[in-house]
């Protein structure tokens, strides 16, 4: 008999929480890429990483990244890392840096993060830690809670978060929809801005204090 009470359901899939300390809670889904936050990200003319049209519609409804005063796009300067690219947004932010500045917010390239579906973030914060498993390789990393996604969709992280469980990258091809990988979230652990030391050193006395993978692992047939 498992010790899991689901608080929560998305798109069909269960979000369950677990008892005792640290509070957790876990889901099992797929993978989609999240590119956002990549200097490469978004470029005119579909030049990024990504398709242009997954940030929006320049000039009318843009919510890739930061816009100007008329609703187009930030452009990274000649001194940023892609410059002629668009400044690619996350949620959580580095408040050290303007707006405008494609440091300011987390590189999918980089950084390990994963997203919640909006209304559905189940007390978590952003800045908050996890760690993601893929059931099919064993592949694991430690991630932050990076970005909101769609209210109506689970199963979400960075591309380096996809390297790192052995999972297409791509954002215009990758990724993957077998529900292979558990998600397993540390919400009130961390919830702000945090140099990546910081939280992942976080995430991993967090992850051990919790049961670690052999208490993970006795859930996986109950997700």
């Amino acid at each position: 008999m498992s010790d899991l009470t689901k608080i929560d359901t998305v798109a069909g899939i269960g979000i369950y929480s677990t008892p005792g300390d640290p509070p957790a809670f876990l889901y099992k889904a797929g993978f989609a890429i999240d590119a956002d936050g990549s200097p490469n990200c978004y470029g005119p003319d579909n030049d990024g990483l990504d398709w242009t049209a997954n940030g929006g519609t320049p000039g009318s409804d843009w919510w890739g990244g930061p816009t100007d005063s008329k609703g187009m796009p930030c452009i990274q300067k000649i001194y940023d890392p892609t410059p002629g690219f668009y400044v690619s947004g996350t949620a959580l932010i580095n408040p050290a840096y303007p707006e405008q500045s494609p440091y300011r917010y987390l590189d999918s390239e980089s950084i390990p993060f994963f997203v919640l579906p909006g209304q559905h973030s189940n007390t978590a914060k952003l800045g908050d830690v996890g760690l993601v498993y893929n059931t099919r390789t064993g592949d694991n990393c430690y991630a932050v809670y990076g970005d909101v996604g769609p209210s109506g969709k689970i199963g979400e992280g960075s591309m380096r978060l996809a390297q790192a469980l052995a999972i297409d990258p791509d954002p215009k091809q990758g990724g993957t929809e077998s529900r292979i990988l558990v998600f397993v979230v540390f919400p009130g652990s961390v919830g702000a801005w945090k140099p990546p030391s910081v939280w992942f050193d976080a995430a991993n006395t967090l992850f051990y204090a919790w049961g670690g993978l052999d208490r993970l692992k006795k859930y996986l047939s109950h997700l």
